[in-house]
């Protein structure tokens, strides 16, 4: 096996079985921040790490260092093995034929030897990750199942916490929650004297931003506060359909003029998504809903599938973020 790595341009030989494939990756030196929807979706607590997991997670950053991908490579390449190996070197083939750190499978990712060996993994995995269109800005999850094609896509969301914290530790300090969770400051919505959500009718006529159809006095407080985030106007009444529109309690704020959100579209709904649910105790959010994830106080972040079989960007809200309030 022949590893060779050239900074910069990153010229990369691999001796995969006696064939030598060449390829060259284009690698841009800023790093990459956390995203919000990788802090959303760390749920649980973190691994405290015994010494053989802290061994390959170390491997895995510095790999990735090595390579001069930005830190949130790493904590996706973490979440994989981590979910894939318990971060735990098993050479032995399941059931599948799949071994090693990242349960890689032969011919395709090499011979049992290379994907049993920790640093080859790692570095297949990563050669792999960064031919995922957007993978900066896909949710960890989401980046880590474009690689690994798993029977169980959602699985990786529940290491975030244990990759995020694995990957500061070792010298990935741009992945910072707190400096997303601390997004909370709105002004707090009025509550009852015992802590619970006074009961509104929708008496706010015509809503503001339909200029139709009316808004509770909670909806508006809503609008207000995303405003003053920097959020924008959103589309909130309509008179059919399910959900809380018709009643006045939903708003939706867009993204896009239509198609699923990309780059710099996705991050700002990453980080409205990650304002609303900072904020849901103070302003009375129900749900969110965002890039086919939905999230409520009592479950957190998990998948979002369309009850009434609408696809699409709309359907799938990978264009615009939900917010219903009580």
């Amino acid at each position: 096996m022949s590893r060779v790595a050239v900074a910069g341009g990153a010229l990369v030989v691999l001796l995969l079985g006696g064939i030598i494939a060449t390829t060259t990756l284009a690698v841009p030196r800023q790093a990459a921040a956390v995203s919000a929807t990788d802090c959303l979706t760390a749920t649980g607590t973190a691994w405290q790490l015994d010494s053989e997991q802290e061994r390959h997670a170390r491997l895995i950053v510095t790999t990735g260092q090595q390579r001069e991908l930005p830190p949130r490579a790493w904590a996706i390449a973490v979440a994989t093995a981590a979910q894939e190996s318990s971060l735990r070197l098993d050479p032995s083939p399941d059931a599948h034929g799949s071994s090693g750190l990242f349960q890689q499978t032969p011919p395709w990712w090499g011979t049992r030897e290379q994907v049993n060996d920790p640093t080859y993994a790692t570095t297949a995995f990563y050669l792999a990750l960064v031919k995922v269109p957007d993978w900066r800005t896909l949710p960890l999850t989401v980046a880590a199942q474009a690689v690994q094609r798993s029977a169980y896509p959602d699985a990786y969301a529940k290491h975030t916490a244990t990759a995020l914290a694995a990957v500061r530790e070792y010298g990935g300090t741009e992945l910072d929650c707190d400096r997303i969770t601390t997004a909370a400051g709105a002004e707090p919505a009025p509550r009852n004297p015992d802590g619970t959500w006074p009961r509104e009718g929708c008496t706010v006529r015509p809503d503001p931003t339909t200029n139709k159809g009316c808004l509770t006095p909670r909806t508006m407080h809503l609008i207000a506060q995303a405003r003053q985030a920097g959020y924008g106007n959103p589309g909130c009444y309509r008179s059919a359909g399910p959900g809380e529109h018709p009643k006045g309690r939903a708003c939706d704020w867009m993204m896009t003029s239509g198609g699923a959100a990309t780059g710099a579209q996705r991050q700002r709904g990453d980080d409205m998504a990650a304002w609303a649910v900072a904020n849901a105790d103070r302003l009375g959010i129900m749900y969110v809903i965002w890039y086919q994830q939905v999230w409520s106080p009592a479950q957190g972040w998990h998948p979002y599938r369309n009850p009434f079989g609408q696809t699409g960007p709309s359907g799938e809200h990978t264009n615009h973020v939900h917010i219903s309030v009580y």
